[in-house]
Order: structure tokens, then C-alpha cells, then sequence
């Protein structure tokens, strides 16, 4: 994996099960570490590589127990806001409030941008770790749930960003994850850089597993305000587009809050939760999306998309 862009190939899965059983499991030393994360930035991961480092984490993960009988989603939040408001909450808040079981993972703070667990947290939905999650889900209400909860060793992994300079193969791992003890779980993920479209439809449509695949906004798992995304549901080893790309922007894009304040974010989303400013078409037609995906019939709100 080491030979540059143009001469390095891809692990087979086999190779890559032992890369990532060191990887997560203590067998790296620091430099080690360091040069095959590098190594893999510069190759760009292979379905089988990352199918693996999915394969060999989850059994290692602390995951929230969900009530099997009932539909169940992962939202994966490692971005956060920078240039708009981080929607998220407001998408994981709709989904349970439609009686969806909602486990949003992720990291819990950002220097530079405002997280979904800092938002979540000013609406009184805070990280609680994997007990917390678990009374959030009775309640019915959407849970968050810190990484380094979930898996230390994959906290520690996306922590090196800092340390490296750029992202690494843990971040392309976190957002595929089934946080949860149900297999039929069904994974939101996203993508800014067509390559990862590619392999996130090719992990889904190879190993049989409910998935979700739109376009991000800054990264993060929810539609933009501004044009509506296509978004595939990936199912028995197919994909369908449930909402298929808008030609133009929104018909009428809402004033949104400031991207870094996270109680500002909060008390926006919780007038939109109250009926007082409608919920923005694009999100809105994820969340039916989602639910079409899910099997679960939509209830009518208050408010609803222009």
C-alpha cells in the first residue's frame, strides 16, 4: 500500500482482516501506525479494506441495545458545521418522533466547527454514552452517543487527524458502523468526493446490509436546504433512488441560524419541532425517504414543507 498513488494496490481482505486486528488491537507500534494510515490516504481504501475494518471493529464495539421488534437507524456525525447549521438534530428529532429508534455516533467537540452532540446538548438531548442512549431510545427520543463510548481505540484513531494533519481510514470506517445490536439496522451515509459514493454503494450492495447514500452537507448525513440531493436506499444487493437530484435550488431556502452557535442552532430546531417554521423540503423529503426505507408510514405534523 506504500508504493505511491500510481504503483500502490489494494489489500485483499484477508491482508486487510490482519491490518486492522493490529490496527485496533494494539499490534502497531506508533510509526507503524502513522505510515499505514498515511499509506492508505495517499492509495485512496478498496471495498475489501474497508469492508474488513468494518468487519474486525464491530465486534469489538459497546453497542446501545434496541427493541428488535422495532425499525431502528444510525446516523454517523464526525464533521459538524463550518460554513451552515449542522441540520442533523433536527433530522434524528423528526425520525423519532415518526417512532423510529434513532442512535446518532460521532465526536463530541470540534475547535473549529459546532458539533451534533454540542447542538443536541443545548436541547437537552446530551451525550450519556451507551446507558444514556438506551434511556433515550424508551423516552423516544433520538440518542447521542460519544465514538470513544462506542470504541476507544477508534476515538483514539480520529483523534491522530490533529496529529497527521488529514483524515485517515477511521473516519471512512465510523460512518459505515452499526452502533446498535440489530442486525437490520439501517446506516445513513454520505459523501463530498464521488470516489467515496462509489465505495459506500459498494459496501452496501456487497455485504447485503440496509443502507442509506446521499451527498453530505459539510460532511455530515443530512440533506441540504439549498438542493435537494439524490438519495439511494441500497437493499438486497441493489440500489433504489428514492429521491432523485433536483434540476435547481430549493424553492425557497429558509434563513438558517449561525453555523457556530450551537444554542442558536438548538432553538431554531426546536421551533421547527413546534410547528412554527416549516420543516425545510429537502430534509423533509429525506425523512420520507428514510421512513419508505424503513417500512414505517409517515405521521401527519403541523408543519410541513413548502
Amino acid at each position: 500500500i506504500a508504493r505511491g498513488r500510481e504503483g500502490a494496490r489494494g489489500l485483499s481482505y484477508e491482508a486487510a482482516t490482519r491490518m486492522f486486528d493490529a490496527m485496533f488491537g494494539g499490534g502497531f507500534a506508533d510509526v507503524e501506525l502513522g505510515a499505514v494510515l498515511m499509506a492508505l490516504r495517499m492509495k485512496g481504501e478498496c471495498l475489501e479494506e474497508v469492508r474488513a475494518g468494518v468487519d474486525v471493529l464491530e465486534p469489538l464495539l459497546r453497542v446501545v441495545p434496541v427493541d428488535a421488534a422495532r425499525p431502528v437507524v444510525s446516523i454517523p456525525s464526525y464533521n459538524g458545521a463550518r460554513h451552515t447549521a449542522n441540520l442533523v438534530p433536527l433530522l434524528a428529532c423528526l425520525l423519532a418522533d415518526a417512532g423510529v429508534q434513532v442512535v446518532v455516533h460521532g465526536v463530541t467537540a470540534d475547535p473549529k466547527r459546532t458539533t451534533t452532540a454540542e447542538i443536541m446538548q443545548a436541547m437537552g438531548l446530551g451525550p450519556g454514552g451507551v446507558d444514556g442512549a438506551e434511556a433515550a431510545i424508551a423516552r423516544g427520543d433520538p440518542a447521542f452517543v460519544p465514538v470513544h463510548a462506542l470504541s476507544s481505540r477508534l476515538g483514539a484513531l480520529l483523534e491522530l487527524r490533529r496529529q497527521l494533519g488529514v483524515r485517515n481510514v477511521g473516519h471512512t470506517i465510523a460512518k459505515l458502523l452499526n452502533p446498535t445490536d440489530a442486525p437490520h439496522c439501517l446506516r445513513v451515509a454520505c459523501f463530498t468526493h464521488p470516489e467515496f459514493a462509489a465505495l459506500q454503494h459498494a459496501y452496501f450492495e456487497r455485504t447485503g446490509r440496509p443502507g442509506m447514500v446521499l451527498r453530505g452537507t459539510e460532511g455530515e448525513v443530512v440533506a441540504s436546504t439549498r438542493r435537494a440531493a439524490q438519495i439511494d436506499w441500497v437493499h438486497d444487493g441493489a440500489t433504489e433512488v428514492l429521491v432523485p437530484a433536483s434540476a435547481g435550488p430549493a424553492r425557497e431556502i429558509p434563513a438558517l441560524p449561525e453555523p457556530h452557535d450551537a444554542p442558536g442552532t438548538a432553538r431554531w430546531i426546536q421551533s421547527v419541532l413546534a410547528g412554527e417554521r416549516p420543516v425545510p423540503g429537502p430534509v423533509e423529503q429525506q425523512v420520507g425517504a428514510v421512513l419508505q426505507a424503513l417500512g414505517v408510514r409517515p405521521r401527519l405534523r403541523a408543519a410541513v414543507a413548502a
